[in-house]
């Protein structure tokens, strides 16, 4: 299969799940039902059924962010595997998102805090003598960024910088488009971390990166920006579903819920 042949292969099934995200308004009613079971049944009427169907509506905040960890890691893994081989490393990149927080973390010899020790990912770092938390994260899927990366620039920065090295060469209009798309995803990221406690900012940031996302997905349909934009486009998915099941874990009881999500 030529690699333009492999990307419309790639566009057509992304395309179909990206016709199945949740609208606006299904969003909405999504974020009105009134604590987590309900949030839990009617989520699963939707698109986002896989990301939920295993969580029960005892689950705490632990269970609920290593969940969403893994799926989101087996949904980047899925996508990869359709990819040409060159193109693979790159995208397989983008399942580490999730845990570079808490490598930072022990990146900085920070005590382990216990609910890392479940987690299949993070308990293999999570040493408690430096030398041997430095050898464990030489092996983790984050190696790259904690060996090969100063510390002169932030950790984000050099997670994206990472990326950008595992992008092979393209054409100038593909690789245009990346660079916008890389330099959206930077933007958002550092709104966000400059307002880490205004929590009212997340949702028209979020909509503001969806809608350049949604552009890029459609002007560079069957090339690889559109696969990069997907994966931006269900990260912001995930991430709002994460709110709204954190909050309802948090917070059971609808009158004292802060109106983040």
């Amino acid at each position: 299969m030529t690699t333009s042949n492999r990307f419309a292969y790639v566009q057509a099934r992304l395309q179909a799940r990206h016709g199945r995200r949740p609208s606006d308004d299904r969003w909405r009613l999504l974020e009105s039902t009134p604590d987590l079971a309900s949030y839990l049944q009617a989520a699963r009427a939707t698109s986002l059924r896989p990301w939920v169907v295993h969580l029960a509506s005892e689950a705490d905040t632990h269970q609920v962010e290593r969940s969403l960890r893994t799926d989101w890691a087996l949904y980047v893994w899925q996508i990869a595997s359709w990819m040409p081989a060159k193109w693979k490393d790159a995208v397989d990149w983008l399942s580490t998102l999730p845990y570079l927080p808490h490598f930072v973390h022990l990146m900085r010899n920070e005590p382990v805090p216990r609910w890392m020790l479940d987690d299949p990912v993070l308990a293999k770092a999570s040493q408690a003598d430096p030398d041997r938390r430095r050898d464990a994260m030489a092996l983790s899927p984050l190696a790259r960024l904690v060996f090969e990366t100063g510390w002169d620039i932030s950790p984000v920065t050099a997670w994206f910088d990472v990326w950008k090295d595992m992008c092979p060469g393209t054409d100038d209009k593909s690789g245009a488009a990346l660079n916008r798309i890389r330099h959206d995803y930077q933007t958002h990221t550092a709104a966000i971390q400059e307002n880490a406690l205004a929590h009212p900012v997340g949702p028209p940031l979020r909509h503001r990166l969806a809608q350049r996302l949604n552009i890029a997905f459609r002007q560079h349909s069957g090339r690889i920006p559109a696969v990069f934009a997907h994966l931006g486009l269900m990260a912001l998915d995930v991430e709002r579903l994460r709110g709204g099941l954190v909050l309802r874990v948090l917070f059971p009881e609808p009158a004292g819920r802060p109106q983040w999500a």
